[in-house]
């Protein structure tokens, strides 16, 4: 038998992370309550003769309270892990119980009413020695409402063992102090009473609470039954409401949804037993209604809401819990309270809408699909704590397909807890083929492959792992390193992050050993050990949540790789210089914080000092593992579900930090679990653009219990070769010369005037390109320059120039941005700016006038820089190129000449021309 407590939990938070309009939409005195109102009030970490511990919370202010994101948690701090908003909302002076007990067991025997709200099922239980954490929120810190740290055997306060805790005044409230807290005793100022099983105690009721308001009639009304049938049976999809209250309460204006959110909930319209419609269910009567929105077969929820959006009740079912589904031959009748308003939800075979469902809760049927399945030889752990995905968070650059990598349970040990743990990652350097992998329980495996798995190496004592120790002995009862990632180093050796002793778990102790892998035997006893807990002055001893903070990944990055691209040394201000620290080595140690996601650098000296030279921030809040990724020259961080399992990559910017750049989501495939573990195989083994990479599940969860991924530790997929990053580094210092090529003009002239252009590159930028012209004496004439806009890595000068006649040259170069000038070029050209002259020929061979005609014409023609052609009205006569030519026996018919007026055109080289008038008989 299955017995279920409304599932609000899930629901109510998916919905009010899901957008604000859930949070916009509640009523304000909820909203405007303050927090620090609601205080722990009564605890009772071990009952006696009852059948469940219990914690009592209170709202002592005078406003109600949303219980929406609340939650609560033991001394792990987690907040989320029992998630309080299935209890609505909190009116002034109400108690809520949290228990292990079944809802209704707890309340018969502590004799309450139907009023108290009760969270029954908790599995989140409390020891003799522990906390009691209250949250509104997701942070541990910021949304701590109240906390109770007790033990009679070390922090002092009442061994609560059949007798509940109580404050001994009110100045206990909130003060986080167990001494101030006292042993209930029967009719004591807090009323208390005995359990129908002889515990005492006071649960529900709190002697601090305000008189306040009588709690509203509404709160007697509760969802107690649902069907995902599609037929009127009495009506499709249909949810039954019950009032175990005294007076009727109006429905007017009340809102439901399915699982959605409030912004879409609608009113609804009730009916009685017999149909009559109605808008009032009575006192201790029901009514049933069709959902406003239809409910899935496959799982669904129902949330029920005033018309001011405060939520009355909610419950959340399963595929087939609340009728048939073709996924599921389950199919059961309907999903019922089982007693009618308090108890626990239950499948049963038959619908009694509008009535009791006492008779129908005698048949409480069993989902076939709930059968616990063959328990695994290996204890798997779900992943908690799950958070959302980075901010602009891309694409994983690979394949989206993920297979598991390993054997079922293939990681048991002596140290339990069995077959979990599996942490860090790293793949053998000097053999892709190799995988080492750490497991937090002080165990290191050397992997290689086989049929597609990742198995343990049998040879040299590796077959079961090996056994590893802090220096100084092997006595695993007082030795046991909470090994948590590991690199290789330079010089072969293991090099394995602890961040505590699992013996002392609540003592940080964040360290980074020295393994050599080579030993023989099957126990590795570290070579050297750098102490780098009083690092941390954060971490605290004493508290095992913070002692699980410390170190998780760990990787070697090379000493090349930081000075190649200016990596600035944050300890002294400069330039990283590897000779500052003669001891270290070769490279700098990254090791990755889990409790604030940054990477801290350390060079490990050989003489067992360190220095701390840069802390890196890799932006997700938490890191759990860190990579060096030799063929990408960048730094992988990454984090677990807590960051919905994303990766972000590292470089060196232009300042010599090192930031993140882009960060990658997971896969599609890959399962949202604690992965510690992350390599990436080298590019040696790249197979059409993409390569290995794998990941190790500490919990071995899979996609959740009897999954078929439950159990496995390794997972892998591809991902591209070339991730396309781009640069990376302090800029270097450019010393190139730009080029430049002389463009025009290409012959010497003569010209009439100097046009010229010069071209220039550089590949960083150029500043400006200039063109100087000096005369034959080399004196300067005409100076010309163009900048080059932007710092183009292009440009072009052009100028116009107008000189005397005469010889010149023009000296050129380029200047870049770093104020390289390129080679100076050197053109000599020559100008000729006079026009050329012609004179009639005398001599009667030559040239014959009859009055103002000429029968017969001659010229003499002359320029200095050498006569081109002529033109007779517009006839061009081209003559050799020399200072002196003729143009001789013209007359009509002749070189174009006409009987009349005619024109005579003289042109040099340069262009320049001089136009003569003559008439020919």
């Amino acid at each position: 038998m299955r017995l279920q407590l409304p599932r609000t939990v899930a629901a109510v938070a998916a919905a009010a992370t899901a957008g604000a309009a859930f949070a916009i939409a509640l009523p304000l005195t909820a909203q405007a309550a303050d927090a620090s109102d609601v205080r722990i009030t009564e605890w009772m970490y071990n009952p006696v003769n009852s059948s469940g511990e219990f914690i009592e919370f209170t709202n002592l202010g005078d406003a109600p309270v949303s219980l929406a994101g609340w939650s609560f948690d033991d001394d792990s701090r987690t907040p989320g892990a029992v998630a309080l908003d299935g209890l609505g909302t909190l009116a002034a002076g109400q108690s809520v119980i949290i228990t292990e007990s079944a809802d209704a067991t707890f309340r018969s025997e502590w004799k309450l009413g139907a009023d108290v709200k009760v969270l029954a099922g908790n599995t989140t239980n409390l020891g003799r020695a522990d906390e009691i954490n209250l949250f509104d929120g997701a942070d541990p810190v910021a949304n701590l409402v109240d906390r109770l740290a007790y033990g009679d055997n070390t922090v002092g306060g009442p061994r609560t063992q059949g007798v509940a805790g109580i404050p001994k005044t009110e100045a206990a409230l909130g003060a986080n102090d167990a001494t101030q807290w006292q042993l209930s005793v029967a009719g004591d100022a807090e009323g208390t009473w005995a359990s129908t099983a002889g515990d005492l105690g006071s649960p529900g009721t709190s002697r601090f609470a305000p008189e306040g308001e009588p709690t509203p009639s509404w709160a007697a009304v509760r969802i107690n039954e649902i069907s995902s049938d599609n037929g009127n049976t009495p009506v499709g999809d249909a949810i039954e409401l019950v009032n175990t209250g005294d007076v009727d309460v109006d429905l007017t204006g009340w809102l439901q949804i399915d699982s959605g959110d409030l912004s879409a909930a609608k009113t609804f319209a009730t009916k009685l037993a017999d149909g009559t419609a109605t808008t009032v269910v009575p006192a201790h009567g029901y009514v049933y209604f069709s959902s406003t929105k239809g409910l899935g077969s496959g799982g669904d929820g129902v949330k029920v809401y005033l018309a001011d959006g405060t939520l009355v009740d909610s419950a959340a079912y399963t595929a087939g819990e609340a009728g048939s589904d073709e996924s599921n031959e389950f199919g059961a009748g309907a999903f019922a309270r089982c007693g009618d308003g308090t108890g626990a939800f239950a499948s049963v075979a038959l619908k009694s809408f509008g009535a009791s469902n006492a008779t129908a809760c005698e048949n409480i049927l069993t989902n076939p699909g709930e059968e616990p399945t063959p328990s695994l030889d290996c204890q798997p752990e779900a992943a908690s704590g799950t958070g959302a995905l980075p901010a602009g968070a891309l694409a994983w650059p690979g394949s989206a397909d993920v297979g598991v990598a390993d054997a079922v349970c293939a990681w048991k040990t002596t140290t339990g807890p069995e077959g979990r743990d599996i942490s860090g990652l790293v793949f053998d350097p000097t053999d892709a083929n190799v995988l080492y992998a750490v497991k937090n329980k002080s165990w290191v495996y050397r992997l290689v492959q086989q049929d597609g798995l990742w198995v343990a190496d049998t040879a040299n004592d590796w077959a079961a792992g090996k056994q590893i120790f802090f220096p100084g002995s092997t006595d695993s009862a007082t030795n046991q390193p909470d090994s948590e990632g590991l690199t290789v180093g330079p010089d072969g050796a293991l090099y394995i992050t602890s961040e505590r002793n699992n013996a002392a778990n609540d003592i940080p102790l964040n360290s980074i050993l020295r393994i050599d892998p080579t030993q023989p035997g099957t126990r590795l006893v570290a070579t050297a050990q750098w102490n780098l807990t009083a690092e941390f002055p954060e971490l605290h001893a004493g508290n095992k949540t913070e002692a699980n903070l410390g170190f998780e990944g760990v990787a070697f990055v090379p000493d090349s790789y930081l000075t190649a691209n200016g990596f600035v040394d944050q300890s002294t201000g400069t330039t990283y210089r590897p000779a500052d620290y003669p001891l270290h080595g070769t490279g700098l140690y990254f090791a990755a914080l889990e409790n604030d996601g940054k990477l801290y650098a350390y060079a490990l000296d050989s003489d067992g000092s360190f220095h701390r030279v840069s802390v890196v921030d890799s932006g997700m809040g938490h890191a759990m593992e860190v990579q060096f990724d030799a063929d990408a020259q960048r730094i992988w961080a990454v984090c677990d579900n807590t960051c919905g399992v994303a990766a972000t990559v590292l470089k060196v910017d232009a300042t010599g930090a090192i930031v993140p750049e882009p960060v990658y989501a997971k896969p599609a495939g890959l399962p949202v679990n604690n992965f510690e573990g992350f390599a990436i195989a080298p590019n040696s083994t790249c197979v059409d653009g993409t390569k290995t990479v794998v990941w190790g599940d500490d919990g071995i969860a899979g996609t959740g219990a009897g999954s078929a991924t439950e159990g496995h530790a390794l997972y892998t997929s591809r991902i591209d070769c070339d991730l396309h990053l781009g640069e990376q580094g302090v800029p270097k210092p450019d010393t190139t010369r730009p080029l430049v090529t002389f463009v025009t003009p290409t012959t010497a002239g003569p010209f009439q005037q100097l046009q010229v252009r010069v071209d220039a590159t550089d590949e960083v930028g150029l500043k400006r390109i200039v063109a100087n012209v000096y005369d034959a004496a080399g004196t300067l004439v005409k100076s010309t320059q163009s900048a080059v806009a932007n710092g183009a890595t292009s440009g072009t000068h052009s100028a116009t120039v107008t000189l005397p006649t005469g010889a010149y040259f023009v000296k050129y170069n380029a200047q870049d941005l770093a104020g390289n000038i390129s080679t100076t070029g050197r053109f000599e050209f020559t100008i000729d700016a006079t026009k050329p002259t012609a004179t009639i020929k005398d001599g009667a061979g030559f040239t014959v006038k009859t009055g103002e005609a000429y029968g017969l014409i001659s010229f003499k023609l002359y320029d200095a820089q050498k006569i081109d052609k002529v033109t007779i009205n517009g006839k061009v006569k081209d003559l050799t190129d020399n200072q002196w030519s003729d143009v001789n026996f013209i007359k009509p018919g002749v070189f174009g000449a006409v009987a009349g007026a005619n024109t005579l055109v003289v042109y040099d080289l340069a262009g320049n021309a001089s136009t003569y008038e003559f008439n020919l008989g």
